[in-house]
């Protein structure tokens, strides 16, 4: 493993003046991440969690929000560099691969906006499960791609929300550069990835609904609930994720906010 590298957020700023990353400008609701970042935080504080792994950190409003209730935080991120809390350091870390900290050190994970950034969402879980301690709690969110406007969106466009066409090109060169946004994953998926790496999701919540009222969106909904029911017949917990799949948070939501709680050590 490679040593821990670490970079130091900007002093001297009052916090009022600090700017904190957000989604592209092009979103319909561009201030949509950071109320997503004041809801995990006050899931976290309301959890009664101490210690707290804020990955990736970004530039770092998590990490502020929790400090500013006396949590004990440590902030990583790949490019720890565009982290900004006065006085805090940030930890170098690829989620992508084995993370720099011990077994069992916090008793929560933020993880905003970034299982969608990695290649291998199994191996971040797996590390999730490691760095927990027994009972510890992970939170995810990720763009909902199984909305009905991301459904809808996939089937005219070929791709769901707040993907594209997964190509982006330097302005100076026109040779393409890596993306962000590389693995849209649905609820279906990423709750299988928690269960098969020992978590049992708890609550599915979603930062703000879209369209959740409109007419054609509504009996899409009651087509769909007229779907499925002899798999949900087959067994309870089929039945469970079927009303997941029902619910407005992947009905309607923008982005998803799952908490999974550690159940078993991997």
């Amino acid at each position: 493993m490679s040593d821990t590298v670490t970079h130091q957020g900007t002093s001297g700023r009052p916090a009022e003046s600090l700017r904190f990353d957000s989604i592209h400008p092009s979103h319909p609701n561009p201030d949509s991440t950071h109320r997503m970042r004041a809801q995990v935080a006050d899931l976290i504080v309301k959890a009664g969690h101490r210690r707290v792994l804020d990955l990736p950190a970004g530039s770092g409003e998590l990490s502020y929000l929790l400090l500013q209730k006396g949590l004990d935080v440590t902030a990583a991120d790949l490019e720890p560099e565009t982290f900004i809390v006065p006085g805090r350091t940030c930890v170098k870390a690829d989620m992508n691969s084995r993370l720099p900290f011990p077994d069992a050190q916090f008793d929560a994970i933020g993880c905003i906006e970034g299982i969608e950034h990695i290649e291998n969402p199994h191996l971040f879980v797996r590390e999730a499960n490691r760095l927990l301690r027994p009972g510890g709690m992970l939170y995810i969110t990720t763009p909902n791609v199984l909305s009905i406007r991301s459904r809808l969106g996939y089937l005219l466009r070929g791709y769901p929300n707040q993907f594209h066409y997964m190509i982006e090109l330097d302005p100076k060169t026109d040779e393409e550069i890596p993306i962000a946004h590389i693995n849209p994953i649905g609820f279906l998926e990423l709750r299988y990835v928690l269960a098969r790496w020992g978590f049992r999701i708890t609550a599915v919540e979603t930062n703000q609904y879209i369209r959740r009222n409109g007419m054609l969106y509504r009996l899409l909904r009651l087509l769909m609930q007229s779907r499925g029911k002899r798999a949900a017949a087959s067994h309870p917990k089929v039945a469970d994720i079927r009303n997941v799949m029902l619910s407005d948070a992947v009905l309607f939501g923008d982005s998803l906010i799952v908490t999974a709680t550690k159940i078993r050590k991997e």
